[in-house]
Order: structure tokens, then sequence, then C-alpha cells
């Protein structure tokens, strides 16, 4: 992909700039304050946007500093070809109304984003942190030469272990090992197990318990059968004729307790059985008398006889129905007085109620004194037990309950270790991924660069498999934080050429703005050579050297020129 035109309409100190651009290399020359830095921006935002950092620093951000003097709008336009396809984009970069537009222009259709103001995934895959950090190669600065290696180390590490130099996986292994260390669980599984050994100790708290009142039920079980059979006993003795009543002398009370039960109300079998007729009560049979004579006058008086003959049946019935109820009370023996001889129930009834009246209704158990206090002895044991076992298994449950809540909060923290656990083992494995697939080509091609640009003194340098760079000479391997500062920024550009060829699979424009400070005339040569042999589509470089021109005509290489 390579941008043919960009239109600044309103960005910084530009208003309806317009800058025509080619395919290769372009050379943008501009002395100091000429806007060189604003058209890098302006590339950069065109294809990723310019975001509005909030709080404190807000002030100073990008979206600040690009904003346009004159306080107008904010906006602009490029025209990019990639796929042998021409595309128009615009953007507006005002955050209450910022939004991108892509417009194929041979078809004039406007194409739909993937993502919301963003072209990634149309026109290119690499991210903004990707793009800025390798690709966009900017001037490092006056830091002395022992920091700057400890950057381009650092930035070396990142690069080959997370393709994105603001990724420091170093740092963030070390953080997750931190946050690691917020869920050490080791003292919740010593409490844990403590609180398990003080729940074995107290054994199966609920089969005891249940064991404890099995007995008693079995215990109160067999007590009240004993007395159910002593019952039992007494009852026959109280019926049987000439029975043996035991006695209440004085050395059996000793030995013995005596239970008095009532043995004839209890038992109903030895009671005689009569049944009483409703025509034995005198009232029945007079009331049935009248309910007779009641019908029969109301008969007579339906069929309308005549009054002689209504007086006649009236009168007729009367005397039917008093003859009957006199005859019915001879025959039940009313009108016989004392003399009158009873009936067989009557006789058995008789019997029963004098016996009732003679006789003792009672009758005393005998219960062997050391039965019944062994009994008493043996249920308070139990009692006691009982007692015993609930507080076991109140203080079991207790336990218990304190033990599942650290459970749950060692749980919750061994899940947490274990999710940090395999974040740090995927990002090592990510690394070693990446290593294999980029660090080792990286090592081969950074060489070939570095020669080239020092003309043969260092071609041969080395990436051990911790990312530390140093070059051989003098038959050894020297760190590159014993290197001048200028062959050290040399060295830097070497790693940021050979890192763009190996990530610019989407052929991105490369920018390079301004880093020849520290270069002599020859070695500046030779870093322009090895810039027009990365494998891209378009290399951008802005520069205050009016001199690298006329480097280039020399060196007979194509470039488009603009000035700024």
């Amino acid at each position: 992909m390579y941008i043919n035109k960009l239109l600044l309409k309103e960005f910084g100190k530009f208003n309806n700039k317009e800058i025509r651009l080619k395919k290769g290399l372009n050379l943008i020359y501009g002395a100091n304050e000429s806007g060189k830095t604003t058209v890098k921006e302006f590339i950069v935002g065109m294809l990723y946007g310019i975001d509005k950092t909030r709080g404190i620093g807000a002030r100073l951000d990008n979206y600040e500093l690009r904003k346009p003097v004159n306080g107008g709008g904010y906006s602009g336009k490029a025209y990019a070809v990639t796929d042998d396809k021409s595309y128009l984009l615009e953007r507006n970069f005002l955050r209450t109304n910022k939004n991108a537009t892509l417009t194929e222009i041979e078809t004039g259709k406007e194409v739909q984003l993937k993502n919301p103001n963003s072209y990634k995934g149309i026109l290119f895959d690499v991210d903004k942190s990707t793009y800025t950090n390798t690709l966009c190669i900017g001037e490092h600065g006056a830091a002395p030469g022992k920091e700057l290696a400890e950057d381009l180390g650092n930035y070396v590490v990142n690069l080959t272990t997370t393709r994105n130099a603001d990724i420091d996986k170093t740092e963030a292994v070390r953080y997750l090992k931190n946050e690691r260390r917020k869920f050490e669980n080791k003292k919740l599984a010593a409490e844990i197990d403590q609180l398990n050994e003080q729940m074995d100790a107290l054994g199966d708290v609920d089969g005891d318990l249940e064991a404890i009142r099995e007995e008693r039920r079995e215990e109160l079980d067999a007590y009240n059968m004993e007395i159910a059979r002593l019952k039992r006993e007494a009852r026959q003795l109280v019926n049987e004729k000439d029975a043996a009543i035991p006695d209440e002398d004085e050395d059996r009370t000793r030995s013995h307790i005596f239970l008095d039960v009532e043995a004839l109300d209890d038992d109903e079998e030895f009671r005689p059985k009569t049944q009483k007729k409703l025509t034995d009560n005198i009232f029945i049979i007079m009331l049935t008398g009248i309910l007779v004579v009641a019908a029969v006058m109301l008969a007579v008086h339906l069929l309308n006889f005549q009054k002689a003959i209504q007086q006649l049946f009236t009168i007729c019935t009367i005397a039917f129905v008093a003859v009957t109820i006199i005859d019915g009370l001879f025959r039940k023996g009313f009108f016989d007085g004392a003399d009158a001889v009873p009936d067989e129930a009557e006789f058995d009834q008789m019997i029963y109620e004098l016996g009732r009246a003679t006789e003792s209704r009672t009758v005393r158990i005998e219960i062997d004194r050391n039965f019944q206090e062994a009994h008493d002895a043996k249920l308070e044991l139990l009692k006691f037990k009982e007692h015993d076992a609930v507080a076991k298994r109140d203080s079991y449950y207790e336990l218990k309950g304190k033990r599942d809540e650290l459970q749950k909060r060692f749980e919750v923290m061994e899940k947490e270790q274990k999710a940090i656990d395999l974040a740090i083992q995927t990002i090592n494995d990510i690394s070693v991924d990446i290593y294999n697939d980029f660090g080792g080509r990286l090592n081969e091609n950074i060489s070939e660069i570095v020669s080239i640009i020092t003309d043969g003194k260092y071609n041969d340098v080395k990436l051990d498999e911790n990312m530390h760079i140093s070059v051989f000479d003098d038959d050894h391997y020297m760190p590159i934080e014993f290197l001048s500062s200028g062959t050290i920024e040399q060295i830097y550009l070497a790693v940021r050429l050979c890192i763009a060829g190996l990530l610019c699979k989407d052929r991105m424009p490369i920018i390079v703005d301004d880093i020849f400070t520290a270069y002599d005339e020859h070695r500046l040569k030779n870093a322009l050579y090895c810039m027009s042999r990365i494998d891209t589509d378009q290399v951008i470089i802005f520069t205050s050297n009016n001199a690298i021109g006329d480097m280039l005509d020399d060196l007979s290489m194509e470039y488009n020129y603009v000035e700024l």
C-alpha cells in the first residue's frame, strides 16, 4: 500500500495544503519549524486517527498539538493505492464528530468499515502501536551511549518476543508474578488442614447421635413391653375366680414397686352385653300412638268424609291405639310392681353391678425395684450421652462452616493463581514461537545492514538468547554499550530497518523522520542505500538536511522530492 496524495484541510499550521507522493522513495525537505513532524503525524492520523487523552496530560497530547491554529475544522483527506485499487480516505478528527469514510475511486462506492473510524482490516492489518514502533522511525535523541544501548536492547527484546515495541514481555511477566503473590493461599491451606483434623477428631457426630437415640428408643420399647405384659396378667387375675391379689406387706414393698391398674373398666369383654330397645321406653310408645292417631285424623279429613264418619273413625282409632299401648305395658311388666321377675339380660346386669359394689376394681402390678432403677439409670445415662453428642455435632458443624468458608476463598485464590500461571506460560510460549519465527531471521539480516552502513567495519552482529546485541571486533564480540553514540544510532537504524522489512507484510509506508544528525556523509549514503532495498511499496524520508537530495542523486536513486 502507498499514498499518492495528502490534503491537509485543517490540520496544525496547514490549511488546504496538498502534498503529492509517489510509490517508492519520497524525500520531504523542510527547515526547522516548517511542519515536517506535523505532516508525519497527519499521515499516521489519517491511517489510524488521533485519540484524545484524558486527565492532566490532555493539554499536551497529540490531539491538542495538531489542532488547527485558526480554530476552524479538524479534518483531512488522503489518496491511497493497494492491490491495484485506488481509495479516497476522509477523516474528521474532532472528538465531538470524529468519523472516517473510505471510497473506492473507480466505482465511487463507499466501503463499509469493519471497525468504526478505522481502515484496519481493509487497507491493512497492522495495528497502530506496531506501525508507530516499527515502521515510523524517528530520531532517537541525544541519549548517552549506555542508555541508548539499553533502550535499543529493550526494543529488540520486546519486538522479538511480542512483535510490539510497547509491550515489555519481561515486565509483563514480572507484573503477573507480583500479582500472583497477592493470591498466596498456603496460610489458608494450613488453616483448612487444622480444621479438618479437629473435625476428624470429633468422629461421625451424626451417626453417634442417631445410635444413642436408637438405643434410647429400644430401651423405652423394652420397658413398655414389660409393663404391658404385667398389665395383661393383672387384668386376667382380677377376673379369675379365687385369684390371689398381691399384698402390700413391708418386705415386698422394699423389693417391688406396685402399680394400680383399673382392670374392669379397661377390659370391656368381661362386662355383660345388653342392648336396650326403643320400645322399652314409655315415652316412645306414647309418642308413637299420638302420631298414629294424628295420621288417621289427617287422612279422614283429606278424604272429605261426612262429619259423623270422621268422628267415628277418630274415636275408633283412639280406642285401638289406647288398647294397644296398655297391652304393651302389661307385657313389659309395667304394672307388675316390685314383685316382677327380671328377664335373663336384666339378671346378668344386676349380677355385674353387684360384683362392682362388693369387689375391688383395681389390682396391684408388682414391678421389681432393681429393674425399674436400672431402667431409670440407663435412660439418665443415655440422656447425658445424647446431650454430649448434640454438643459435639454442633461443634462439628461450626468447624465445618468455617472450613467451607475458607475453602471457598482458597478455591477462588487457587483459580486466580492458575489463571496467572496460565497467562505467564502463554506469554512465554508465544514469546518462544515469535522468537523462533522472527528472532532468527532478525539475527541474520541485521548483520548485513550494519555491515553496509559501517562499510564492513562491523559485519557480524549477534543477538544472544536474551536479545543482547554485540558486534564482532578485534576477534571478540563486544557489547554495543562500548561503542560510540553515533555507531549505536546506526545499529539502531539497522535494527529498525530490518524489523520493518520483516514485519511489513502489508507493504505499508515506512516513515523516517530526521534521524541522520549523527551520521557522517559516507555512512549516511550507506544508510540511504539500505532504505532503498527495503521490500515495501513506499518510503517517506523527512529531513532538514538539504544535502540528502544530492546524495540520492549521486547514488542514482529515483525519488520524489517535496519541499515544505
